[in-house]
C-alpha cells in the first residue's frame, strides 16, 4: 500500500522541487514500508509537527532514524495540535531553508497527525516565503488535499501574521 502524499501545486513558485502534504505514518510493522513509500515516491526530506508526547502516543518513536536511514532527511518541528507555532523566528528560518531545499530539485513533504492543520499552517508558510498570497496557498493545499484547511482560524491568521513579518525578518 502506498501512503498518501498531497502534492501542492507549485506553480508560479522559484523553485523545482515538488512539496507535499500528509497525514501521519502508520506505526509499527508498517512505519518502514511508510518511509520506503515516500522515498520512492521522491521525497528527500520530511519534516514532522507532531509533539513529543504524540510521537509516543502513535508509536512513531523510530521515524527520523527510519527517514535518515533511508536517505532521506528529517526535521522534526513541534507543534501543538489545532495550534500555531512558538516563534515566528523559528518558522522563517525553517521555511527558508526548505525553500532552498526544494530549489535545488528536493521533494519536501509535511506532516501533523491528520495532514490538514498544522501542516497546511507549514506549507502554506513555505508558500508565503516564496512569495504566494496566504489565501492563495490555502486554496491550492485545500485543493491538493481534498478538504477545508487550515483547522482553525487561529491557523490561518498565524500565517497571515507570519506573511507580513517576513520582510522584517534578517
Amino acid at each position: 500500500m502506498r501512503p498518501a502524499l498531497y502534492w501542492i501545486n507549485s506553480e508560479g513558485l522559484s523553485w523545482t522541487g515538488r512539496l507535499a502534504i500528509m497525514a501521519r505514518p502508520r506505526s509499527g510493522d508498517w512505519l518502514e514500508d511508510e518511509i520506503a513509500g515516500w522515498r520512492d515516491a521522491g521525497v528527500g526530506e520530511v519534516v514532522s509537527l507532531l509533539e513529543p508526547a504524540e510521537v509516543r502516543e502513535l508509536g512513531l518513536e523510530e521515524e527520523a532514524a527510519l527517514c535518515r536511514a533511508s536517505g532521506q532527511a528529517f526535521t522534526a518541528f513541534p507543534i501543538p495540535d489545532r495550534g500555531v507555532p512558538d516563534s515566528i523566528r523559528q518558522t522563517a528560518a525553517l521555511t527558508r531553508r526548505l525553500i532552498q531545499a526544494l530549489a535545488t530539485g528536493q521533494s519536501v513533504a509535511v506532516h501533523c497527525r491528520a495532514g490538514i492543520g498544522r501542516s497546511s499552517l507549514m506549507v502554506a508558510g513555505v508558500m508565503a516565503c516564496g512569495g504566494l498570497d496566504v489565501g492563495q496557498a490555502f486554496a491550492r493545499i485545500a485543493q491538493a488535499r481534498g478538504v477545508p484547511v487550515p483547522d482553525t482560524e487561529g491557523q490561518r491568521d498565524w500565517v497571515q501574521d507570519f506573511a507580513r513579518a517576513l520582510p522584517l525578518l534578517p
